[in-house]
């Protein structure tokens, strides 16, 4: 699956806030508007439980915040910009400033977890975090991210 086909054009959410419940917040509300996910409630619930058992920044001014739903009909995600950084309980303690939240179905754990491989793996990349971060436009974000694959 590429970025294009997870993120669509409403996905891209210029974050304001330095607080990681604001921003998890606003990135549920922004997911739970995509067609694929069915219950907002619910993807709430499994995210935030999911960033209790442990920080899903992972390094990198990169956090994954992520859920494996029934209400997920389908892969779908957001991506969340902050050029100010946020506090995230990062496994490196440094501030994140791209959060992509990804909503998925239960029974596809193996293309779940290529997944968070591939965003994980095309993040890591400073030069192309530097560039989305950049960006002036949902458009332009998409444009870099679809050069990912």
């Amino acid at each position: 699956m590429d970025f294009e086909s997870l993120i669509n054009s409403r996905g891209v959410v210029r974050l304001a806030t330095k607080d990681k419940t604001e921003c998890l917040e606003t990135l549920i509300e922004a997911l739970a508007r995509r067609k694929e996910v069915t219950s907002k409630v619910k993807l709430a619930r499994a995210i935030k439980d999911r960033e209790k058992i442990l920080s899903t920044g992972i390094g990198y001014g990169l956090a994954v915040p992520h859920a494996k739903i029934a209400e997920a009909k389908e892969f779908c995600a957001v991506i969340g910009l902050s050029k100010a950084g946020i506090p995230f309980e990062s496994l490196d303690g440094k501030p994140v400033h791209i959060v992509i939240m990804i909503a998925a179905p239960e029974n596809r754990h193996e293309e779940y977890l290529r997944i968070l491989e591939k965003i994980t793996k095309s993040l890591r990349d400073e030069e192309v975090r530097k560039r989305l971060l950049e960006t002036k436009d949902a458009k332009s974000a998409l444009a870099i991210l679809s050069e990912l694959g």
